[in-house]
């Protein structure tokens, strides 16, 4: 089965995000790597990395002439990070958030030459403003937006352009 660039470039994300699940030399043990299917099917968890789509724009600016044209979209891709510490944790929330953070950030930008462009599927690529997740009791966290440019034939969202 075939599937648009847009889920290319995700299912990269992802792969990069279990690797740093995997690694057993990364400074925040990952319990968990989610995409959420139409009911949430997840409980928050202690380093939790839970991955949306938001709002994917067209960036005309950035289209391409020809037969047929290349059209340019930005895809944002919502990277919740979920911190539950233990209550007689006495490190602040700040420092496990900031920590997983920077984790998740080194773990996308690898390869970091050329990460941007997600294995040739997108032109370039860029981490937008933090936003915290407050407590609700629950768990704390932040949302990490990364903001993904690409390129397709207009009438072929499989196709990629450059």
């Amino acid at each position: 089965m075939a599937f648009p660039v847009v889920e290319q470039i995700a299912d990269v994300i992802v792969t990069r995000l279990v690797a740093l699940q995997n690694d057993i030399n990364a400074e925040v043990a990952v319990s968990e790597v989610v995409r959420p299917t139409r009911f949430a099917n997840y409980t928050p968890k202690d380093n939790q990395i839970v991955i949306t789509q938001g709002d994917n724009e067209r960036v005309p600016e950035l289209d391409h002439p020809g037969n047929p044209p290349a059209t340019a979209r930005r895809q944002r891709f919502n990277i919740r990070l979920h911190v539950m510490p233990s209550e007689k944790d006495t490190t602040a929330v700040d420092e496990h958030v900031n920590l997983f953070a920077a984790e998740v950030m080194q773990a996308i930008t690898t390869p970091q030459a050329t990460w941007h462009n997600f294995g040739a599927l997108a032109i370039d690529a860029e981490f937008d403003s933090h936003e915290p997740i407050d407590s609700d009791g629950s768990f704390d966290g932040v949302n990490i937006p990364l903001l993904v440019t690409y390129r397709t034939s207009e009438n072929d969202p499989y196709t990629v352009r450059s």
